[in-house]
């Protein structure tokens, strides 16, 4: 794992531009894990939010932590989905990320992912060259597992079993939002919940889910933000009365 490197993790980046003193809001977003269940980089396009959710989920999938890592870690597998809004971006760009250009059998094992800590993955029906998961070997000895979904599949494809980490590249609706939240409960007291990973580019305007996050965005700003499931059962209680009115 070496990306964020600094001059001083090695004499061979003295003249190195591209260090992780030069991208301190990054290092904010890393550290923020420690303290929040919900986390999220906002910004423009190719400016990468995206590389950085990655970055940190292989580090997670794996266990290679660098002493320098401000966040949480994992000393034991982990179970992690990704999801963006349809699984053709799912395969070009969060597959991408961690396993190597699709489509490129020689290309297998050139993302984020160390190749050699890929164990085996299964193939997406429908879709040349996608992946549902990856299996991933832990340094702990265990295989972490890495599912890929897309927004598009529904909320019905965000419900099952618990995950460790789960990161949407770009802003779901808030039903898929609030499932993913359900996913990363902890239900054994005293063991800590899981981590959701927003990355998203603003399309939608100052939606109700940003302003969760930043609640000075809020056309109300005094008005006491709602969390997302509350958000979500909101959301649910106006479509009940809609149905009803009918």
């Amino acid at each position: 794992m070496t990306w964020f490197q600094d001059p001083g993790d090695h004499p061979s980046l003295k003249n190195c531009p591209l260090g992780r003193k030069h991208y301190p809001k990054q290092m904010q977003f890393f550290a923020l894990e420690k303290t929040d269940d919900e986390i999220a980089l906002f910004g423009g396009n190719r400016t990468g939010k995206t590389h950085c959710g990655c970055f940190a989920d292989a580090l997670h999938l794996t266990g290679l932590y660098p002493d320098w890592w401000p966040g949480r870690r994992y000393t034991h597998p982990i179970d992690m989905w990704v999801a963006t809004d349809t699984a053709k971006n799912t395969r070009d760009i969060l597959q991408e990320k961690f396993c190597g250009k699709p489509g490129q059998e020689q290309a297998y094992g050139t993302g984020m992912i160390p190749g050699d800590l890929l164990v085996r993955r299964t193939v997406k029906h429908g879709l040349a060259d996608a992946f549902e998961s990856v299996f991933v070997r832990h340094v702990s000895g265990g295989i972490s597992t890495l599912q890929f979904k897309s927004y598009d599949q529904g909320r019905e494809a965000f419900q099952g079993t618990r995950q460790h980490r789960i990161h949407l590249d770009e802003e779901p609706k808030l039903e898929i939002y609030t499932e993913c939240l359900l996913r990363l409960m902890s239900t054994v007291p005293g063991e800590a919940n899981g981590t959701l990973v927003l990355t998203e580019t603003p399309l939608l305007g100052v939606s109700d889910l940003m302003i969760t996050f930043m609640p000075d965005l809020s056309p109300e700003p005094d008005a006491q933000p709602m969390q997302a499931w509350q958000l979500g059962e909101q959301e649910e209680d106006e479509e009940i009365a809609i149905e009803e009115s009918h």
